[in-house]
This record gives C-alpha cells, sequence and structure tokens, in this order.
C-alpha cells in the first residue's frame, strides 16, 4: 500500500511540475480564461470565508499565491503551503513583503508535517484534495481538525465530475468526486483530545462557485465551510433533514411520487402552472427557497434564460441538486443556506420562488421582510405552502403540526403577514381542492405501481409513502389541513 501511495505523489508532482514551468495564472488555473475568470471568482472566493481578521490561517496548496495576499491583509498570520518548490518561491516573490506571511515547501500527506494540536483559526484551501487518494484525503482530513481550534473552520474548493479548465493534458491524474464523498468524509470525522472531549465538523455551507456558474454554465467547481464543534452540540434542524426526513433514499422515493427532479405537490405540473403566473423575462435573476433537488429551477432556466440561485437547508438535496445539474449547460446554482440567516445584497432579485417550505419557518413576518428587501422593485414573490383552517384546530392536528416542527397559518393571516412585510397586489388563494386532486393522483400512480416500487425501494417505504399520502388526504378532506398559493408584489416607488 505504502509502495502505492507512493507513487501516487510521485504521478502528481511530475504533473504540478509539467504545468509549472511557466508560472503564470493560466497555468495554475489550467484554463486559457483564468486572467478574467480571478478577477469575478477570487472575490466570490474571499467573500465566503468566515472572518479570519488577526487570525492564525494555514493555507494548502498555495500555489504562486492567487490568495495568499488577500488572507495576509486580514490575518494575523498565514502559513503558505506547496509541494513544489519553484511555486512556493514564486509565491514568496510576490507576496513576500507580507511580514505575516511563513512560506513552506511541503507535501501535506508527509507525516513530517505537523502544526500544534488546536492552534489554526482557518484551514483554508483551494483545489487540493482532487489530487489526493481517498486515504490521503480521510488522513489529511483527521489531522486537520486536530489542528483546528474549537470554533474554528475549514474552507475548501474542488473541481468535482470532470475537468473545468481547457488546458491541454498529456495526461490527468486528477480525481473528480461526487461532492457527497467529500462531504460524507467530513461530517463523518471525529476525534478525541485525549481527556473524554470528542470533536466533529459541522457544515456551514456548501455552494456552487458562481463565477464558473455564469460564465461556463458549469456547477462543478463546489466549496464547502465547515467549523470544529463539540459532538455533545445541537446540530439542530438540518441534521433532522439530512438523517430523517431527507436521506438519500427518501428522496428518491420522494422523487419516484413526484416525478423526476421533483419533491413537492405536483411535480412539473404544478410547477408549470405557477411559474407562468411570474412572466419571466431572458436574464432575471430569481432565488428558490428551499429549492429541493432542482427540478423547478432547471426548468425555469431552461425554458426562460433566467439566473436561478436555489438554497436549501439539506445537505442531501442539493448534493441531488448539484449532480443533477452537471452538463444541463444552464444558469443554475446552489447552495446549502439557511433562509433565515441568509444575508444577500438589496434588490437584488426578479422573483423570490418557494415551494412547500415556508411551513418550517416559525418567524415568518421577520422572513417576509427579508425577501421584501432582497427583491427589486417591481419584483415578484410567489409562494406555496401547507396552511390550516381559520379558528382552533382539533387535538389531532394540533398534535401533527407539534410531531412535525411546522408553523400553519390559515390562507387569509398568511397573506397579511405578506401585507404586513411591505407587499403589494398580495393574492392568496386557498388551492385545497387541487391540492386534494394532486394527491390522490399520486397517490393512484403509487398504488397502481406498487410491485415496482417495492421492488426499487421496499414494502417499509411503500407503507410509509401511502399511508403519508392517505393521511395527508384525510386531513385535507376533513378541512383541517389547507394549501395556499400567494403571490405578491413590491411597488415600484
Amino acid at each position: 500500500m505504502a509502495a502505492l501511495v507512493g507513487a501516487e505523489r510521485e504521478i502528481q508532482k511530475s504533473y504540478w511540475i509539467e504545468h509549472s514551468t511557466d508560472l503564470t495564472v493560466e497555468a495554475m488555473m489550467l484554463d486559457s480564461k483564468a486572467a478574467d475568470l480571478d478577477k469575478e471568482e477570487r472575490p466570490e472566493v474571499l467573500s465566503l470565508l468566515p472572518s479570519f481578521k488577526g487570525k492564525n490561517v494555514l493555507e494548502l496548496g498555495a500555489g504562486i499565491g492567487r490568495f495568499t495576499g488577500d488572507l495576509a491583509r486580514e490575518a494575523g498570520q498565514v502559513i503558505a503551503l506547496d509541494f513544489i518548490e519553484s511555486v512556493i518561491r514564486k509565491n514568496e516573490s510576490i507576496n513576500g513583503h507580507f511580514k505575516n506571511v511563513k512560506f513552506m515547501c511541503a507535501d501535506v500527506t508527509s507525516p513530517d508535517l505537523k502544526f500544534s494540536p488546536d492552534s489554526l483559526d482557518l484551514i483554508f484551501s483551494n483545489w487540493l484534495l482532487m489530487y489526493l487518494t481517498d486515504e490521503e484525503v480521510e488522513n489529511l482530513v483527521e489531522r486537520m481538525v486536530k489542528w483546528l481550534k474549537v470554533g474554528g473552520f475549514i474552507f475548501f474548493r474542488e473541481s468535482c465530475f470532470h475537468q473545468s479548465g481547457d488546458s491541454k493534458r498529456k495526461n490527468n491524474p486528477t480525481h473528480y468526486r461526487e461532492p457527497r464523498y467529500y462531504t460524507k468524509v467530513f461530517k463523518e470525522c471525529q476525534m478525541d483530545d485525549g481527556s473524554g472531549n470528542s470533536f466533529e465538523l459541522n457544515l456551514i455551507g456548501c455552494k456552487c462557485i458562481g463565477a464558473y456558474v455564469r460564465n461556463k454554465k458549469n456547477q462543478n467547481q463546489i466549496c464547502w465551510i465547515w467549523q470544529k464543534v463539540g459532538s455533545h452540540e445541537d446540530k439542530g434542524f438540518q441534521r433532522f433533514l439530512d438523517n430523517v426526513q431527507y436521506k438519500y433514499s427518501g428522496i428518491l422515493r420522494y422523487e419516484r411520487v413526484f416525478g423526476e427532479g421533483f419533491v413537492s405537490t405536483g411535480g412539473i405540473d404544478t410547477t408549470k402552472e405557477f411559474i407562468a403566473k411570474l412572466d419571466l423575462k431572458p436574464s432575471q435573476k430569481v432565488l428558490d427557497v428551499g429549492c429541493g433537488i432542482g427540478g423547478g429551477d432547471f426548468y425555469m432556466a431552461d425554458n426562460f434564460d433566467v439566473d436561478v440561485l436555489g438554497i436549501d437547508l439539506s445537505i442531501n438535496m442539493v448534493s441531488f441538486a448539484i449532480e443533477r445539474a452537471i452538463g444541463r449547460k444552464c444558469s443554475v446554482e446552489f447552495e446549502v443556506a439557511d433562509c433565515t440567516k441568509k444575508t444577500l445584497p438589496d434588490n437584488s432579485f426578479d422573483v423570490i420562488y418557494s415551494r412547500d417550505t415556508i411551513l418550517h419557518i416559525h418567524d415568518k413576518p421577520v422572513l417576509f421582510k427579508s425577501f421584501f428587501k432582497w427583491l427589486k422593485p417591481g419584483g415578484k414573490v410567489l409562494i406555496t405552502d401547507y396552511c390550516k383552517r381559520a379558528g382552533p384546530s382539533s387535538t389531532e392536528f394540533a398534535e401533527y403540526i407539534q410531531q412535525r416542527g411546522y408553523d400553519l397559518h390559515d390562507v387569509v393571516g398568511y397573506g397579511q403577514m405578506l401585507k404586513d412585510a411591505g407587499f403589494d397586489e398580495v393574492i392568496a388563494e386557498d388551492r385545497t381542492d387541487q391540492f386534494i386532486k394532486v394527491l390522490q393522483k399520486e397517490l393512484d400512480a403509487v398504488e397502481k405501481d406498487k410491485k415496482a416500487f417495492i421492488q426499487d425501494f421496499s414494502e417499509e417505504d411503500y407503507n410509509e409513502i401511502v399511508g403519508g399520502w392517505k393521511g395527508k388526504l384525510n386531513r385535507s378532506s376533513s378541512g383541517e389541513q389547507r394549501w395556499g398559493l400567494f403571490i405578491a408584489k413590491k411597488k415600484v416607488e
């Protein structure tokens, strides 16, 4: 095994010596358009980093210093590390005037590379792990967690699925992995400090690099931000979504019911109906809150030539969405994000779209005020959501709401919250009759497909889906559970 690992390192070293004869941005990014990409991509990457002002930063795979100088301007200390001597010396010639930077020529896989435990605030790497074997990745993650302070962050960005740069290569030993591989390795990494304290990494964010989506219609450039936390800390709703409600198998069975690309009521049919109400125009910007696995976003981008940002709190959902985006050549980017904590520029979207998601949000008035700020004047918001009837709920339905963690309102009250947030021309429609018809159609299809469904999933999955749909039908038919469609506009001043 050691011989195989050694051979892999020599292959990678030869590869980068070959591509480091010309120490330019184009050579480091392996792309003839690197200079133009860098102007847009580098500020985007830096904007994603947590504050590192005055902090200790380790930059792994620093290259010729594309990010080193930017890191040094804010950090207390930067250790810039690369395993090609000529490359790190070039970095030193560019950024050596920063007295808070230490330049190191070293291999991240070497056991001789050691940093003090709990000594680093931020570990930053941009295109590194894809040049390591799976075993090397897993070992490095364990070491990084040890080096990192509690509360410190790891940021890394990788090319997934396929290469992006257009540089010619005799051979390409790069490992273009699926994003879920990296998510799994980092999520499952745990360490013990020897005193009974256990630590792990909590995902703070994961997204496509927008510059590549906009310029190359390419969603394969993915970055992650992780934070070192105590294993006892509550990971909250995100952990519930990914471990309970939206496990990978759960997402696939929902998609089987709703149709390819969809995990919300009515699939493509309701998507077409509701998006037709938005009057989308080419180049408009759309924010999809609770994007799921991306079907609605692809539909909008493919048919109306709009730019879509889809956000979802579920890591698994976004992983699927990114995988489905590969090769589509559309302007859709995806991000793991909490819409209640997300900050976006004011007046930046023409449309905000959300399907059966906001039922999970307990402070809707605050969220709707954020929507109002994020929308351009004249922009529209379209929401479908679970609701309840006016007046007190039955004990049974109240228990159901509590058990699911939902925050439900009657249709009129929901519309009033949008008005209170500043929206004009608010339409609040009770679409429960449509909801019942769609549920019945979906249930009939699953029951007709019973044998194949059980074969592809399990009898337990089949029973859970059928039981869930019958429950929704009963609650809706009794009048307790409602389904609302809400459309509102931000007035042009």
